[in-house]
Parts: structure tokens; sequence; C-alpha cells
């Protein structure tokens, strides 16, 4: 009979080898996407009766042929809707259109490509019942940069403007994901701007919080309803995440890590 602390280490040791495996597949494929952007910087413009007015500015880079469809998810969990939907280029409104599935709001638009090419798209809509009570006090509380993602981003910024009545009135601001350098531009402005390239899985959350009192903004609906469960990620062209890729096109793969991480928790 094999020894029972051998037969761990090998087995140990095979777990090992094939999470090498998929990080490195992954990794190569991650390099083969022919796109990533050259920044996105996301504007969020408060309004005195609390809806936000969001202007993302997203440059693609394109480096070979590719579907010229994009898309961008937005999840509903912690809004009570999200309206006004517009998608520019070149100053122009471009066709699109929304949806809703699995609690998320999606964007579609098509474009021209003959790459090696560059598209900037401006993508607006008013998010309502999108601040957050807390206490006595309100928060701006927005995943401007979400991580479901499939490429990176070489630079990002997110700018938050507030009404005059708050100006000077912040209580605090912070910045949640990836590294980045927050600043408060004047009273009532606010900055943040990541420290380095967002990698696909990475994000930028962006909090404000100021007295509840000023605005006198009712409590969103969804907040009213006890809804506290942590936002999912808002994705940015949601053409398939590595993770289910994974799933997808190694199943043999995952099936035998399951197979040994199963017969390892036999042997313990």
């Amino acid at each position: 009979m094999i020894n029972k602390r051998i037969l761990k280490k090998i087995v140990f040791s095979l777990m090992a080898s094939l999470s090498l495996l998929l990080v490195t597949v992954t990794h190569a494929a991650a390099q083969q996407l022919p796109f990533y952007w050259d920044n996105i910087n996301v504007a969020i413009d408060v309004q005195t009766n609390g809806d936000m007015l969001v202007t993302e500015t997203q440059k693609y880079v394109f480096t070979a042929a590719y579907n010229n469809e994009r898309y961008r998810y937005i999840p509903l969990d912690k809004v009570d809707e999200i309206k006004d939907v517009t998608v520019a280029e070149n100053n122009q409104i471009i066709p699109s259109s929304t949806g809703i599935e699995n609690n998320q709001l999606w964007i579609r638009w098509e474009h021209e490509l003959k790459p090696p090419d560059t598209h900037t798209f401006v993508i607006k809509y008013r998010v309502v019942g999108g601040l957050q009570l807390d206490g006595e006090n309100t928060q701006v509380y927005w995943k401007a940069i979400a991580a479901g993602r499939k490429a990176p981003i070489n630079s990002g910024k997110v700018t938050v403007k507030l009404p005059d009545a708050l100006s000077g009135k912040v209580l605090s601001f912070m910045n949640f994901g990836t590294a980045a350098v927050r600043r408060q531009v004047d009273p009532k402005t606010f900055e943040f701007v990541a420290s380095q390239p967002i990698q696909p899985e990475q994000e930028l959350e962006v909090q404000i919080a100021f007295p509840q009192a000023i605005l006198n903004i009712p409590e969103a609906g969804w907040q009213q309803g006890g809804n506290q469960s942590q936002s999912a990620s808002q994705g940015e062209d949601h053409d398939g995440s590595f993770g289910v890729l994974i799933f997808v096109v190694f199943p043999g793969i995952v099936a035998t890590i399951f197979c040994i991480r199963s017969l390892s928790m036999l042997i313990i």
C-alpha cells in the first residue's frame, strides 16, 4: 500500500501543477486579445434630487480583427433605474439598444472596424436612486470602472462633481480596488486617478460621504426593500469572462482538479 504521506504529496503536487497550467493558459489567452483600452474616464455629476448623470469616455485600441459589437453591463441591484442612455462617437449619437438580463442593464452598439484602429465612445446615462443612505450620511458609492473586463486599461480616471449645496460639506472621500491618487479639485469636485494600468479583474470604486440633511434625499426604493447585497461587478465589453472560458475550453482539466481535490480531502 502506498504510504499515506507520500500519496498526499503526490496529490498536492498535481494540484499545484494543474493550477499553474491554468494560470499560464489564462494569461496566454489574455495576451492574445486583439484590443485594450487606452483610457477610460468617468464623470459623475450628482444632481440635487439625488440622480447621477454619468458620462463614460472609453478609448478602445484594436490591434487585429475582432467583432464590431460592444457591450456595457451595469448591475441594477443598488439602483432604482438607469435611463436616458446614449452612445456617441466623434460627437455623433450612434444607434444603441438596451435590455435587462440577470438583474443587469446591458447597452449594445456596433461600429465599423478596420484594425489597427482606435475608437472613442462616449456612453451617457442617468442613475436614479443610486445614492445610498448610511445613518445620518448620504454616500456616492459607485463602481465607476468595474472588474468584469477581459482586457486591461492603460489609464483610468473618475471625477465626481457635487451640487453647490454640498460645497465644502464633504465628510470623506475614498476609493477602493486598484490603487489611485485621490484629490479634492475644489470644494465640490473630487478626482481619482489610477496609479497604474487597471488589469482585467481589477476595479476602481469611489465613495464620497456628506450629511444627509443637506439635500434631504429620500431613501432609494431598493434600499427601502432591504436589498443590502453586495453589488455585482459592472462589466466592460462582456464577450464572456475568462472564468467561464476556462470551464468551457478545458473541462477535462477542471474535472481532473475537482477529482484530485476530492481525493485529497479523503486522504487528509
